[in-house]
């Protein structure tokens, strides 16, 4: 289906060339000989794009394009407006009311189909973009909302378990707790999610408690650091006071921090999950004894898919975005994040909340 434009000018001669031009072209037309008409059109049929000129009788074409953009259906269509004048303000003024582009009269119809295709081309693919985008996004709430079901199951099946665990092995109890804690963590980030994606408030103003939250991470991760013989320990700032954050994405934002300090500490060295009051803000830190980042690759840090040189030590799967989800969830709660190398060796993680 050929696109449409709107001609809008009180001149017959212009009209008459543009619409010429354009038909030949093969653009569908509207045509209206001041704003008052253009906008009573647009009311009816919104076009794919909108030549507008200037000087008008009645309402000028800056008023008509300030009027089109506070009309929520024909927000978006690109407006070029055509023009004599050729001062600075008066081109400032132009996209200040909206305006895309301009062209300047007399009009080069070579220059006019080529500045009318680009805008149509960013026209189409800001659709197309956000036609990916809202399928996207329903099949991640679709993901979403099916992976908590069998996420259940697994809860339900180790709370059996943990029932007739008794006379087991004292491991296999903690396995199963960990597990469960696991399971449920699962189940609060799946839940963030679904909640923040339906436009819920995700609690950022909440009240929380970092040591405890600090505690309970090192906790679930202990058998992990058994595993690569790493010894992990939490180091408690007494009299710690709340931040204001939200719990849940907190204790993802920390997960996160833990399990990439896991990842790259080599058997033998140690992982200290850290809290502490840092220029009246509450602080998390992640100390490892790993290899640390190179200076060259540090503006990577914390953006999505980097590839970095230091790799996982015992061939754990690194898909890049670790760092740059604490990075989101800290920041969209007025957080900061960043990173430390000590001279020592090793490497400092961290993000910061307001205390409350």
């Amino acid at each position: 289906m050929p696109e449409t434009i709107l001609i809008v000018d009180d001149t017959p001669a212009n009209l008459g060339v543009l619409v010429e031009t354009l038909g030949t072209a093969g653009y569908q037309l509207m045509v209206a000989e001041d704003g008052e008409e253009a906008l009573a059109q647009i009311a009816r049929t919104v076009p794919d794009l909108i030549l507008l000129d200037v000087m008008m009788p009645g309402i000028d074409g800056f008023e008509t394009c300030r009027r089109l953009k506070a009309n929520p259906a024909a927000r978006d269509v690109p407006v070029l407006f055509m023009t004599a004048l050729n001062e600075t303000a008066d081109k400032v003024k132009a996209f200040g009311a909206g305006g895309v582009d301009y062209l300047t009269k007399p009009i080069e119809h070579e220059e006019a189909l080529v500045r009318i295709r680009t805008h149509l081309t960013l026209r189409r693919l800001r659709r197309e973009l956000e036609d990916q985008l809202v399928l996207k996004d329903r099949f991640m709430r679709i993901a979403g909302h099916d992976l908590r079901n069998p996420l259940c199951l697994i809860l339900m099946a180790g709370d059996l378990a943990r029932r007739h665990s008794a006379g087991a092995a004292p491991e296999v109890a903690k396995y199963l707790d960990n597990i469960a804690d696991s399971a449920g963590q699962m189940r609060r980030i799946i839940d963030t999610f679904l909640e923040i994606r339906g436009g819920a408030n995700p609690g950022a103003n909440g009240r929380v408690d970092l040591n405890l939250l600090a505690d309970a991470v090192v906790r679930q991760h202990t058998h992990a650091a058994e595993r690569k013989q790493i010894a992990v320990a939490a180091e408690l700032a007494p009299g710690l006071p709340l931040a204001r954050c939200d719990a849940a994405l907190a204790y993802q934002a920390v997960t996160n921090l833990t399990s990439n300090a896991l990842k790259f500490t080599p058997p033998g060295g140690r992982v200290t999950l850290a809290t502490s009051l840092h220029a009246g803000r509450v602080r998390v830190s992640l100390h490892d004894t790993g290899p640390g980042v190179p200076a060259a690759e540090r503006p990577q840090l914390f953006t999505e898919h980097a590839r970095l040189s230091p790799r996982p030590t015992a061939g754990e799967e690194s898909n890049g975005l670790g760092l740059a989800i604490v990075k989101h969830l800290v920041e969209s709660q007025h957080g900061a994040v960043g990173a430390d190398f000590p001279a020592s060796g090793g490497s400092i993680f961290w993000f910061e909340f307001p205390a409350r």
